[in-house]
C-alpha cells in the first residue's frame, strides 16, 4: 500500500468521519419544495459532501432521477452529541432514521421512476436473495472494511499506533468475502441477481477508498468480482458525486 499525499489524506479522512467515534455526521433529508409534482420532487439533503452516509444516499438519489439540494454539515469534535450517524427522511409524517432505510424508502416510494433498485415484492425468490445480499454488505463487508481502513491507515494519521492483529484479519477476511462474492457473481450479472439493485450501490463509498489507498479486494483479485466493480464503479450516477456530492442534483 502505497503512502497517500496530504490532501488524499485529508479527503479520506473527511470521507470516514461518520464512523468516527469523535467526528459524528447528521445527514438528514426533508420534504420537498413548494408545489412541485410529486413524480419529480426536489429533497434536502444536510450532511457532509464527503461522508458515506450522504454519497450512498446521493447514488440512490441520482439513479432515481430524484432532484435534491445538499445542504452541507460539517464533522463536529463535541462530546455533547451523539456518536451516531443520523438520517432522517420526513415525507408527509412519515419519519424514517438511517441512510439505508432512506434508501429503501426512495426505491419503494419511487419503484418506476429512474433504476429500479429492489426486486418485486411479488417474487420470492429474488426478494431472498436481495435481503441475503443486504445482510452481508451491511454486517460482513462495511464492518470489515472500515476496520481495515481505520487499522492500516487512519490510526496512523491520527497519530495512534495500528493494531496489526486487528488489520491483518480485517484484510484477511475482506479476502474472503470477496473470495464469496466471485462465486455468488460467477453465476449472475449483481449482487442480489442479474439486475442491480441497492445492495450494489451501498459498496460504492467504501469500494472506492478500498481501491484508493490500493487495498486491492475489488479490482483485480477475482475476474467476476473485478468485472462487477468495473461496472458499478463506472455507473454515472456514482461518477457525479464520487469525489463530493455536489450541492445539487
Amino acid at each position: 500500500m502505497t503512502a497517500l499525499d496530504p490532501v488524499s489524506l485529508t479527503q479520506l479522512n473527511d470521507a470516514l468521519f461518520d464512523f468516527r467515534s469523535v467526528s459524528p455526521v447528521q445527514c438528514l433529508i426533508g420534504s420537498g419544495f413548494g408545489s412541485l409534482p410529486q413524480d419529480h420532487p426536489i429533497l434536502r439533503l444536510y450532511g457532509s459532501s464527503r461522508c458515506c452516509s450522504t454519497a450512498r444516499i446521493a447514488v440512490v438519489l441520482h439513479e432515481k432521477q430524484i432532484g435534491y439540494e445538499l445542504y452541507a454539515l460539517q464533522p463536529s469534535d463535541s462530546d455533547a452529541q451523539p456518536h451516531i450517524v443520523c438520517v432522517f427522511v420526513d415525507d408527509g409524517g412519515i419519519i424514517l432514521h438511517g441512510c439505508r432505510n432512506v434508501c429503501q424508502y426512495l426505491a419503494t416510494r419511487y419503484p418506476n421512476q429512474g433504476t429500479r433498485l429492489i426486486p418485486d415484492s411479488n417474487d420470492t425468490r429474488s426478494t431472498e436473495l436481495f435481503g441475503q445480499a443486504k445482510f452481508t454488505e451491511s454486517q460482513s463487508f462495511e464492518p470489515l472494511a472500515r476496520n481495515a481502513l481505520y487499522e492500516t491507515l487512519m490510526k496512523q494519521q491520527q497519530g495512534f499506533v495500528p493494531t496489526d492483529a486487528i488489520g491483518s484479519s480485517a484484510l484477511q477476511e475482506l479476502s474472503n468475502l470477496a473470495d464469496g462474492y466471485e462465486f455468488i457473481l460467477s453465476r449472475q450479472k449483481y449482487l442480489a441477481g442479474d439486475d442491480i439493485s441497492l445492495v450494489d450501490l451501498y459498496h460504492l463509498p467504501y469500494g472506492e477508498m478500498l481501491c484508493s489507498v490500493e487495498i486491492d479486494v475489488l479490482m483485480t483479485k477475482s475476474p467476476n468480482v473485478s468485472r462487477w466493480w468495473a461496472d458499478i464503479s463506472s455507473r454515472p450516477s456514482w461518477l457525479a458525486i464520487r469525489d463530493g456530492v455536489p450541492s445539487k442534483g
